[in-house]
């Protein structure tokens, strides 16, 4: 029940929010670059989808890092979709990198269309190096990117490995790298007959900075930020690790 009420009350969010975002597209993308105007709306739109369901809580900590810094590549873990309105919470304009085949979803792959974002074919060597100098145009306009490094959703609900690809982009482009822990969005829509509290949790790093990126070869920044980012993540949930070394003892 708790399912289906969200699910049908954000699809009706979406179509309504979507002719306001397609009627601000058509007024400010003549003169807007970086689609700022758009982005605020985004904001807006994640707000209430984050709002919509009384029983949801939004805890964020940390953002003192994001304000005042950047631009920022910021790297986050992937639970679910929801991972994508948690992290409007941030208080600057970014664009995704997000895989070609979310651009062809109705509504929301129109959406990033018009944002603005990044599209990545997968398995691309020729579009992994489009994406990089789209990606490193955005960051000397001064905004910022947001990239998912396990490369897809997790499925245990805990902190995969993690690609090269958001470390090789800050380095490159001589940026920062703002680490985001989410957690809560991976079970948001547990079964359940009752509508229970559920809680979202958002915890802004510590950014590694510029000099620190260049001077830090590719790899070790990627195994650092990966376990620095699953020990924060683990202090969150730590539930799902125990369920992991219980895997491992029966295994054994």
């Amino acid at each position: 029940m708790r399912k289906f009420y969200c699910m049908t009350v954000l699809a009706l969010l979406a179509v309504v929010m979507f002719a306001i975002f397609a009627a601000v597209w058509v007024l400010t993308v003549p003169f807007d670059r970086n689609r700022t105007v758009c982005h605020r709306v985004s904001r807006f739109w994640s707000k209430m989808i984050c709002r919509i369901c009384p029983w949801w809580r939004v805890r964020v900590s940390g953002l003192e890092h994001a304000v005042g810094g950047g631009p920022f590549v910021v790297v986050a873990n992937h639970q679910a979709m929801l991972d994508i309105p948690l992290l409007y919470v941030l208080p600057f304009n970014f664009k995704w990198v997000s895989k070609r085949e979310v651009y062809r979803i109705p509504l929301f792959g129109w959406v990033l269309w018009m944002h603005g974002d990044v599209a990545i074919e997968r398995g691309g060597a020729a579009s992994a190096k489009a994406m990089l100098r789209q990606c490193e145009a955005y960051l000397r306009r001064g905004v910022s990117i947001v990239m998912f490094p396990e490369g897809t959703r997790t499925k245990t609900g805990r902190v995969n490995g993690f690609k090269e690809g958001a470390m090789l982009l800050a380095k490159q482009s001589g940026a920062a790298i703002l680490p985001v822990v989410i957690d809560g969005t991976f079970d948001a829509f547990a079964d359940g007959s009752r509508a229970e509290p559920h809680t979202f949790r958002v915890e802004v790093l510590a950014p590694v900075e510029a000099d620190e990126v260049a001077r830090t070869p590719v790899r070790e920044l990627r195994d650092r930020l990966n376990g620095w980012m699953r020990e924060t993540h683990e202090s969150l949930a730590p539930q799902r690790y125990r369920e992991k070394q219980q895997e491992n003892t029966i295994l054994r």
